[in-house]
């Protein structure tokens, strides 16, 4: 049987079966066979193979040495993880020990944290080929570069803890030890800066702007009474409302005594009237003779020419001497024809003024009364008025007070809560960093991991060429090969 390439070639000496020529296209291959033409194939394997791993070696040898420094810190539940509800009586909760540290390893591996190592380092001290590449690169670039690094950073980072175990390991990877430490130190402080930012932070929470809203709701509130007050004219309701009482009281009682002042000064008018009646209002005063008068006369011009003239002038003796005569004539005559005056009755002027005042009593009298209803009618009007704007007073007065006691528990409890923070932030006993980092002694490097990788993804692929190359050959392998092939015995093979 002649041989071609080292492999037999069977020549059928008969005419081959349907079954055997269905078999006869593809070789019928034991595992033995399949690696008797593997190690057949061994050069194709070395020579798919051997570029990957060549490849592999030389990209491991670019690689640098990574030192990792750790740290541990202990984080246990403190007064920012009580959750203590704003409203209602529910009482106060703290999270797990589990889902503290959960929570705090996921804030470790915030970019804020890394974005802030980086502004506190410096991108040239952490990545030094980075900076560089960032300082060369265009504007438009440099965002892009800057986010990368702080994916590096993150991506170099790691925290992790047990279950149930409050002490979290960190730690951080570069090519430079110091650098290593100093960044992770600098991450813990970072952290616990940004955690008090978070928890204890001065900025605006939930109860300062409920206060806030509350307090223009109050404000509101206000102003909707002082709008009444003032559309209806009111200075202060509960004083109004009491001082219209007061008013309508003092009216109605001073109504009731000036009738009575007008019904006395009126039954003492009428008495008056009839004695009037009956009282005369003249009557006589004196009864006066002419000698009398005559003599009463020089007595008086007497008494004026004195004031002028000495007893001892002419004028004064001669009027002497007609006052005597005159003496003499009274003295022998008497007085003479009398002379009766008559005058107004002073008893009946009297109770005549009395009766004009009384009238002027009378009539002014009525005339208050009549203000007095005027004063009470309006009165009542505004009671009225107070009435049917109490209802509405009292909802605004109500309003009012819901939102000021809102206003105080919401004060009560801001000021509660700025105090816990400012003893929060004084008393971080509940943080508490027990290893600090240090630069690490030892380094790890990745290059005969990365040169088994190439070795084993180099021989992994020319392995998969070999087999495709069996089972594209259709060659058979061995002698066993041919038989099961073609179904004819095998009677001699030569190796060429």
């Amino acid at each position: 049987m002649p041989a071609d390439d080292g492999w037999t070639t069977v020549t059928a000496a008969r005419p081959v079966s349907a079954a055997s020529a269905s078999r006869s296209g593809r070789p019928q291959l034991t595992l033995v066979d399949i690696i008797l033409m593997l190690w057949r194939a061994k050069w194709i394997v070395l020579l798919v193979a051997l570029p990957i791993f060549v490849a592999s070696v030389l990209f491991a040898l670019t690689l640098s040495k990574q030192y990792q420094a750790t740290s541990r810190i202990q984080v246990t539940a403190g007064e920012e993880r009580v959750f203590d509800p704003l409203v209602g009586d529910v009482t106060a909760s703290v999270l797990s020990q589990e889902e503290i540290t959960e929570s705090e390893i996921e804030l470790l591996h915030s970019p804020v944290i890394a974005d802030r190592v980086i502004q506190k380092l410096g991108l040239e001290v952490i990545y030094p080929k980075m900076a560089e590449a960032y300082n060369k690169a265009p504007a438009a670039d440099k965002p892009l570069i800057y986010e990368q690094a702080v994916q590096a950073v993150q991506k170099n980072f790691y925290a992790g803890a047990a279950p149930k175990n409050p002490v979290i390991r960190t730690g951080f990877k570069n090519e430079n030890p110091i650098v290593a430490a100093d960044v992770l130190n600098t991450m813990i402080e970072t952290y616990i800066e940004y955690r008090s930012e978070i928890f204890l932070g001065d900025d605006k929470g939930v109860l300062t702007t409920q206060r806030e809203a509350s307090n223009e709701k109050l404000l509101a509130a206000d102003q909707a009474i002082e709008r009444f007050l003032t559309e209806n004219r009111i200075g202060d309701f509960d004083t109004e409302k009491t001082t219209t009482a007061a008013q309508y009281a003092s009216i109605t009682d001073e109504m009731f005594k000036v009738q009575a002042q007008k019904s006395e000064v009126d039954k003492r008018l009428s008495a008056l009237i009839s004695q009037l009646a009956l009282t005369e209002p003249t009557i006589d005063l004196s009864v006066e003779t002419n000698f009398q008068q005559q003599l009463f006369d020089l007595k008086l011009e007497r008494e004026g020419l004195l004031s002028k003239y000495q007893p001892s002038t002419p004028q004064v003796q001669q009027l002497d001497r007609r006052i005597n005569q005159m003496q003499e004539l009274i003295d022998q005559q008497g007085n003479g024809a009398g002379v009766i005056r008559r005058g107004p009755n002073e008893v009946y002027q009297s109770m005549d003024a009395r009766r004009a005042e009384l009238v002027a009593d009378s009539s002014a009298l009525e005339g208050r009364f009549e203000e007095l209803q005027r004063q009470k009618r309006q009165i009542e009007e505004r009671q009225l008025q107070l009435t049917r704007l109490e209802p509405k007073y009292q909802d605004l007065l109500r309003n009012r007070a819901i939102l000021e006691s809102q206003v105080r528990s919401i004060s009560i409890r801001e000021q509660e809560e700025r105090l816990k923070r400012e003893i929060a932030k004084a008393d971080t006993e509940n943080i508490q960093i027990l290893e600090p980092a240090r630069p690490p002694a030892k380094g790890e490097s990745s290059r005969k991991l990365v040169a088994a990788a190439g070795l084993l993804f180099g021989g992994f692929t020319g392995l998969m060429f070999a087999l495709i190359w069996v089972f594209t050959r259709p060659t058979l392998a061995t002698a066993s090969c041919v038989t099961r092939t073609t179904g004819l015995p095998v009677l001699a093979s030569v190796r060429a």
